[in-house]
């Protein structure tokens, strides 16, 4: 089993999109008129926040193995991606195999349109 730790950046990089997550649908939404627009708007914030937990957990379970089976050599990184429900998510990682910890250092999330 390998340590596996989060640089600011790849943390960031999952805050900024769902965020962005939230943000879009409270813009949607806001001032709509629907008459339960409070509650439409705090179930896409628990959607999010169930999200956020499910990259975190799905990062944590694919990195700290002893392998990380579909991982590619990307320049000073390895990349890994895998899919949480229907998006991408894309890791970018190093290694410091003589000490046994993985440093996720950016992520990528594919990011779906709202279509208004």
């Amino acid at each position: 089993m390998f340590e596996l730790h989060l640089r600011e950046l790849a943390i960031s990089e999952i805050k900024s999109f769902i965020r962005s997550y939230e943000e879009g649908f409270f813009t949607l939404y806001r001032d709509s008129g629907i008459w339960a627009e409070e509650l439409i708007i705090e179930n896409y914030r628990q959607a999010a926040r169930e999200l956020s937990q499910r990259i975190f957990d799905g990062i944590q379970a694919h990195l700290v193995g002893k392998l990380v089976l579909g991982r590619k050599i990307k320049s000073n990184w390895l990349e890994l991606g895998f899919y949480i429900g229907d998006r991408l998510i894309t890791v970018y990682f190093s290694e410091d195999n003589k000490n046994k910890v993985r440093w996720v250092e950016s992520v990528g999330i594919d990011r779906k349109p709202i279509i208004f």
